[in-house]
């Protein structure tokens, strides 16, 4: 039976049936209930033990596969100590939930746990029973870890409270120690400031309060239990204004300046020293104030000027961070003054190497008298002048000056001061005269001469002018050879007939001979060393292939208008002098005419035309060899006239030219051709058209009956060509053709001699009237 609403009561009958009909009903007396069958739960299952310690244990199990048809109201736990026969119930009332801490276990003893689920129809049977577990607490070695603000230290400023909070775990919970760089906390060390730890299971605060600059250091906690030590450390900075600099010294002393320097302060006050405050005061008056000379110092180090010489003063130091200034250091009392005097002068100097414009000027070092000597003034004077005038703007560091920019013959005198801190000493001494004027003396040598040509009979020379002139012109030039297995050398030419540039030919040489040669520099000092000699040289002709360079405009192909002259020339190169001539495709060229020389070639034909188009060649020869250049020519012309120019269909209003194009197209692509037309009775020809680009064309606008000539011409970009005409005249009229048949014959009064015949006219009729019928 299905479909029963739930908690519905039912009655239920039953009767058998036949085929001759039903029985009598089996009716149940009492009614059902819809409702599912309830029994007790199935047992909790997964009992599982947490966390034993010596009073109490922690149990976790799930609920029932199958709850008995019944909500679970709670949960039964049972204990079982070791010995003992009879199960205990631990719990008063249901436990709810699946999970529950058994308390009150006596310590060292061991317990077995189940657990029973309860629903509306019962209890359930029991779970599975877990091992015997001991009621002893956990062995747990000590944990401690500082908050998580702390972990990357702790910075305060002085007055504020220190607050240092750690988070402790152990088993058996561990004693607890706060310690300072390595030293135990205790309020009556750090002058009662210090709040007791506060103790709280799994935690301790350390509290100090009204920091002082003082405090800043390691805070360390440290936890011990039976098991072990765990410590966990905090970096505290207290921050403070920095104390004093320190070492304030003073350096290079002098009447109107002094250098400052000190040393940065043994406490920094925990932050970086952002910058100095320097201040000075006289100290021969009471009544004068600390004056700032620097607030933005950023090193340990000042140079104070404008002091007043014989002045003392007190000079005091401020380091600063970002809390703010420390204390000051003071100095000593300073007196102004310079510890030394200017230098001794020097000795009289001396003077070398004179020119005409210069001389060089030496002097030794005088003593410095404290303070090293930082440079020299020079004056010169002239002889004859009473005036001293300083040589050198800046001071010269050397011991040694190039004077320069003298003139030349006049006699000059120096004298030299040198200068230190306390400023410059007396001049030295003047130097002895001098007069400026070039010492002259030989020049230096040639560079070894370079053979530049040579024949059988001569050697063509050159060389480089010696670096040295020796203070004189170099006159000219004295070369000399040696002959081939002699050790004399001889002069080419006497000093009387010098060799004014650097290069010349030795004449009259003899043919396979061999010769060293040499060059002396002259001037008025007198000749020079001899430079370094060639190797031996024979004398002989030098053998050149010819060879012919073309002009960059003519080479490969040369372009040129017709009437114009064409040139082509040509540089000639060999040993011996080669000689040249010109071919025209293969042939002399009688109408060209040819300049040479023995070293140049040119060909040049006047007033050319389109025959003169073709291929040059230029060959010159010698011993060494020959050598053939081409150069193609284009003459470039108007091209010729058209060819085969024909008149064809011929009307009364138009007709139709055509022809071919010219034989010459004048050395350039025709663009177009110009049709020009005249009246037969006129004089004058007109165009047709402002330009053709094929080879025929439409006369238009003929007037019927008129006669015509035509003619053609073809253009390039040179201009237009002659013409091809027309020989016979051109008519413009219609072509006359034979007519149409006439049509509709019909056949009108039949007599018995006679027919009336009538028809219509041809519908083309030719081309010109009809003038009469013929009837068959």
């Amino acid at each position: 039976v299905k479909d029963l609403i739930p908690n519905c009561e039912y009655y239920f009958r039953v009767k058998a049936v036949n085929k001759i009909g039903g029985g009598d009903y089996l009716e149940l007396r009492n009614p059902i209930i819809a409702e599912d069958p309830k029994q007790p739960p199935d047992p909790p299952v997964d009992l599982e033990v947490h966390n034993p310690t010596s009073k109490s244990v922690t149990l976790t199990w799930k609920p029932p596969l199958f709850d008995g048809g019944s909500k679970i109201m709670g949960y039964i736990i049972e204990k079982l100590a070791k010995g003992k026969e009879r199960w205990e119930r631990c719990n008063d009332y249901l436990v709810p939930l699946l999970t529950y801490t058994v308390k009150g276990l006596e310590e060292g003893k061991e317990y077995q746990f189940r657990v029973r689920a309860e629903n509306a129809a019962g209890i359930s049977e029991p779970s599975r029973i877990t091992p015997f577990v001991k009621a002893v607490d956990p062995i747990d070695a000590p944990k401690v870890f500082l908050a998580a603000n702390l972990q990357s230290g702790l910075e305060v400023k002085r007055g504020e409270e220190i607050i240092l909070e750690a988070h402790i775990s152990g088993s058996p919970y561990p004693s607890i120690t706060w310690l300072r760089n390595d030293e135990v906390v205790r309020p009556e060390d750090i002058k009662k400031r210090v709040t007791a730890p506060r103790k709280k299971k799994g935690e301790s605060i350390l509290s100090v309060r009204d920091s002082i600059r003082a405090d800043h250091g390691t805070f360390t906690i440290k936890v011990e239990n039976d098991h072990g030590v765990a410590k966990a450390s905090c970096e505290v900075n207290v921050l403070d204004t920095p104390g004093p600099p320190v070492n304030f010294v003073f350096e290079d002393l002098r009447k109107n300046s002094v250098i400052c320097k000190w040393e940065p302060p043994l406490d920094d006050g925990g932050s970086e020293i952002l910058n100095y405050v320097l201040e000075k005061k006289d100290n021969t008056k009471a009544e004068m104030g600390w004056v700032t000379v620097s607030s933005t110092l950023r090193h340990c180090k000042f140079h104070v000027t404008k002091l007043i010489e014989g002045k003392e003063y007190l000079f005091r130091v401020f380091a600063e961070n970002r809390v703010g200034a420390g204390p000051p250091c003071v100095s000593k009392p300073m007196t102004a003054k310079d510890p030394f005097s200017p230098p001794d002068a020097p000795n009289k100097p001396d003077v070398e190497d004179v020119t005409s414009n210069s001389m060089l000027v030496k002097w030794n070092e005088p003593k410095d008298n404290g303070s090293p000597i930082i440079g020299y003034w020079i004056e010169k004077r002239e002889i004859n002048s009473t005036h001293w005038a300083r040589v050198n703007r800046n001071l010269v560091n050397a011991l040694e000056v190039k004077v320069e920019g003298l003139l030349e013959g006049l006699t000059y005198i120096f004298r030299v001061c040198a200068e230190n801190a306390a400023g410059p000493g007396k001049f030295s001494p003047p130097s002895d005269p001098k007069t400026a004027q070039d010492p002259i003396i030989v020049p230096g040598p040639p560079s070894c001469p370079e053979i530049k040509d040579k024949t059988k009979s001569s050697v063509a020379l050159a060389w480089k002018p010696p670096q040295k002139d020796g203070g004189s012109p170099i006159k000219g030039y004295i070369v000399e050879m040696q002959d081939e297995g002699s050790t004399e050398w001889k002069k080419v030419n006497e000093g009387d007939k010098l060799f004014p540039t650097c290069e010349c030919v030795v004449p009259n040489l003899k043919e396979l001979r061999k010769y060293r040669f040499r060059v002396k520099a002259v001037n008025a000092a007198g000749e020079s060393e001899p430079s370094p000699a060639t190797s031996e040289i024979p004398v002989q002709d030098i053998l050149e292939e010819p060879e012919i360079f073309l002009d960059l405009g003519a080479q490969d192909l040369l372009s040129c208008r017709a009437g114009t002259t064409i040139k082509i020339p040509a540089v000639i190169k060999g040993r011996p002098v080669p000689k040249t001539f010109w071919e025209y495709e293969g042939k002399a060229k009688t109408a060209a005419k040819v300049e040479a020389t023995d070293t140049r070639s040119e060909i040049i034909i006047p007033e050319c035309n389109r025959s003169h188009s073709g291929r040059y060649s230029i060959t010159a020869k010698n011993k060494a060899g020959q050598k053939t250049v081409h150069v193609r020519v284009n003459v470039l012309d108007v091209p010729g006239p058209p060819k085969d120019l024909k008149v064809s269909d011929i009307t009364r209003g138009s007709c139709k030219l055509s022809w071919k194009m010219p034989d010459d197209d004048g050395g350039d692509r025709i663009r177009g051709y110009v049709i020009e037309k005249r009246n037969i009775d006129g004089k004058a020809w007109t165009k047709v058209n402002p330009n053709c680009g094929s080879t025929s064309f439409v006369v238009p606008d003929l007037i019927t009956g008129q006669e015509y000539f035509f003619r053609v011409r073809a253009e390039n970009r040179f201009g237009v060509g002659p013409p091809a005409e027309t020989i016979q005249r051109t008519t413009a009229r219609d072509p006359i053709h034979p007519p149409d048949p006439p049509i509709k014959l019909k056949i009108g009064l039949v007599t018995k001699n006679t027919v009336s015949l009538t028809w219509k006219p041809p519908k083309n009729d030719g081309g010109a009237p009809v003038t009469h019928y013929n009837v068959e």
